[in-house]
């Protein structure tokens, strides 16, 4: 009685114990069914994370030194914010200067030497007036003094021909006068013989006396003749003189005008270089392209050579859009589609806090570059993101985003199941599993 009785008792635990286990197999398996169940339908952001840092959407201004030259003064330091113009470094433009005040010498000689020439080519007086003072005293004194050595010279030389002139004239009146006296005795002598010929017939007169006055009017024609031949001759000689004179004028004038021609050339080359060189010297003082913050100084001595061409500072612009740089692992870059959201966690303000900064993949670079500095070699993508929003501190203020700030960026690619993110490692074990 007592053995059926635990027999009875035993089977009953049995069954108990059977249901148990029955159901704890049923919770397992219908837990595990769940979880299944949600991963496979639960989603996740696929992110890329990558760093980065806020740069200015244009390139860092480099700021070249124009011209060769001791540095005189540096008015600026690293950090320092700059506004367009505002004066970063003075050159010593001692060369250039000295160059300039040559040249611009030069341009006030030919100045006045130019207005003397065109006095001379007209033929007029030249003198100084405040204009040419202005430009040069002395150089106008020696312009003036040249000009009334020439016009000395040419009074010289016509004072002579003039007294030419004036004696080829005495000549002329003493052979008119002289012709005339002739011709006077001619028509005298003429008037005799009409006289003398009809009582020479009535042998009133010798005939000697009528041969004697025809051998004085053969002889006076040709003292006439004579006459009138020194009359063209000393016509002739004043037209000479006179054209002598007019040369003369016309050579000091051509003279004058062929120099000037020459003067008008160089002195429009000398105007052409003086501009250039003007600007030259105004670029020894450095100033600065744009609006920004001095990143970095490579000349910091004053006294120091600089040559023309070498990069003194580098400005990072200010005012400009910005955006921000990162760097990508090729072995994530497939995952980065153009457009993709970006959350960008800035590394001086815990995002914990304050949130982070959306943005958008505006650009991804064509190849992926090697950086070697450091020793060791590092290869990255570029991504360019834009900034779409900010971040606020407690006080309501809003953060001033400033280039060269770091950061911390997730790229977010679509959507991905917990399933897949717990399977991809499990199928990359199996995918590598017993491989050399």
């Amino acid at each position: 009685m007592a053995k059926s009785k635990f027999e009875k008792l035993s089977r009953e635990m049995e069954e108990r114990e059977g249901f148990g286990n029955s159901l704890i197999i049923f919770v397992i398996a219908a837990l595990i069914v769940s979880v299944l169940g949600w991963a496979s339908i639960a989603e996740l952001d696929n992110v890329t994370r990558g760093d980065g840092k806020i740069v200015s959407t244009t390139q860092n201004q480099m700021v070249q030194s124009s011209e060769s030259g001791v540095i005189l003064s540096r008015s600026v330091d690293e950090n320092a914010l700059v506004q367009t113009d505002d004066v970063l470094y003075e050159i010593n433009p001692i060369e250039l200067q000295s160059e300039l005040d040559k040249l611009q010498q030069r341009a006030a000689t030919l100045f006045v030497r130019e207005l003397r020439l065109q006095a001379e080519s007209r033929g007029l007086e030249f003198a100084p007036d405040a204009s040419m003072m202005a430009q040069s005293k002395d150089t106008a004194a020696t312009e003036e003094a040249l000009h009334l050595a020439k016009r000395k010279e040419l009074s010289g030389l016509m004072s002579i021909l003039k007294l030419q002139k004036i004696q080829r004239e005495q000549d002329l009146t003493a052979s008119q006068q002289a012709l005339e006296t002739s011709r006077n005795m001619l028509g005298l002598i003429k008037d005799e013989i009409t006289i003398i010929d009809p009582l020479v017939r009535q042998n009133i007169m010798p005939e000697t006396r009528l041969l004697e006055l025809r051998r004085d009017e053969q002889r006076m024609s040709g003292e006439i003749q004579a006459g009138v031949a020194r009359v063209a001759i000393a016509q002739s000689a004043i037209l000479e003189v006179e054209n002598e004179i007019s040369n003369g004028l016309d050579s000091y004038k051509r003279r004058a005008l062929e120099e000037l021609n020459t003067v008008v050339a160089e002195l429009s080359e000398v105007n052409t270089l003086v501009p250039a060189l003007q600007e030259r010297v105004k670029r020894t003082v450095i100033r600065a392209p744009v609006d920004g913050i001095v990143n970095r100084i490579n000349f910091q001595t004053v006294g120091a050579y600089v040559r023309a061409g070498d990069v003194i500072l580098e400005i990072v612009p200010t005012g400009e859009a910005l955006k921000l740089e990162a760097k990508i692992d090729p072995k994530d870059i497939s995952s980065i589609r153009m457009n993709d959201f970006v959350r960008i966690r800035l590394s001086a303000y815990d995002s914990s806090k304050y949130g982070a900064i959306d943005g958008y993949v505006t650009s991804i670079s064509p190849d992926a570059i090697t950086d070697t500095s450091g020793g060791a070699s590092r290869s990255y993508y570029i991504l360019d993101i834009s900034i779409d929003s900010g971040i606020t501190l407690e006080t309501g203020e809003e953060v001033v985003l400033l280039p060269g700030m770091t950061a911390t960026v997730d790229v977010v690619s679509g959507k991905r199941t917990v399933l897949d993110y717990i399977w991809q490692p499990v199928s990359k074990v199996k995918e590598l599993a017993l491989r050399d």
